[in-house]
């Protein structure tokens, strides 16, 4: 009998967990081109090893749907675990396209992240330590700069000041070349007053897992450096020239739950304005 009235609680709880969502978010590149062209990004973080099928098949699949030109990946694909499955999802996602790899506080939890890039040589992946690499499209150049996690550089307790000095010194080297549009990969969104104040057009992040459990009207209840109600979890945010676009993951680590929350694949559409006349 109890068992009878466990099981819809017990399917939602398996649906909130493994039900891949796919959350579409539509940018203007603010430049004037001759011939515009759309740009595809799919954003995942927060894997922490978790698996969606045989060989990752319905993760791949999902994220082959939707014709990506790049997928950047936001940190945390591994746990304490081993990493089988985040080096399955990363062989296979690269087939598709190339990826854009920034390192979150898990991978520098597991201590195994050098063992997992053995794994991966060959592959097209582009891991990102505090450095920035242009992406070419259509006579366009996307400039993706990549902030490592300050879990691997032993100032996680005090880690805005480390993570402004950082941005300081990364923007000021590349500053002398011209990029279209530029796009900051971090692993953490509680930084957003922080990031704001550099030219990224757009900030991709994770970590927050989308508050856990997210009962209605609510960002969910509790992310990591943010404590409870915290603001940034998901979603879209935009102050002075930046939008930062929130992943709330793939999977899950301490807490082993996800409720109201289904692991979600952002994809980006980024989209150069057309003047009225055509130009």
């Amino acid at each position: 009998m109890y068992l009878i009235l466990l099981l819809p609680l017990l399917l939602f709880a398996y649906a909130s967990n493994n039900h891949i969502s796919v959350s579409v978010h539509q940018l203007p590149l603010p430049k004037r081109k001759k011939h515009p062209s759309t740009l595809s990004v799919v954003h995942i973080s927060d894997l922490h090893n978790k698996s969606f099928g045989a060989g990752q098949i319905r993760l791949i699949q999902q994220i082959a749907s939707l014709h990506p030109d790049l997928i950047a990946v936001t940190g945390d694909l591994v746990d304490r675990a081993p990493y089988r499955h985040a080096v399955i999802f990363l062989k296979k996602a690269s087939q598709i396209c190339p990826i854009y790899v920034v390192r979150g506080n898990h991978e520098s939890i597991a201590g195994n992240f050098k063992d997992l890039q053995k794994e991966l040589a060959g592959c097209d992946i582009h891991l990102l330590k505090n450095n920035c690499e242009d992406f070419q499209k259509h006579g366009y150049t996307y400039r993706i700069a990549g902030l490592d996690d300050p879990a691997f550089h032993g100032r996680e307790k005090k880690y805005a000041p480390y993570m402004k000095k950082t941005l300081d010194k990364m923007t000021r080297r590349h500053n002398h070349s011209k990029a279209d549009y530029q796009i900051l990969l971090s692993h953490r969104p509680e930084l957003f007053h922080l990031y704001c104040r550099y030219p990224f057009d757009l900030v991709l992040c994770g970590h927050a897992h989308g508050g856990q459990v997210r009962p209605p009207f609510t960002d969910g209840l509790y992310a990591p450096n943010q404590g409870i109600f915290p603001k940034y979890t998901s979603g879209a945010h935009t102050k002075n020239h930046t939008t930062e676009i929130i992943s709330r993951g793939l999977g899950n680590s301490s807490f082993p739950l996800r409720l109201f929350n289904d692991p979600e694949i952002v994809h980006i559409l980024i989209k150069p304005q057309i003047l009225p006349n055509g130009i």
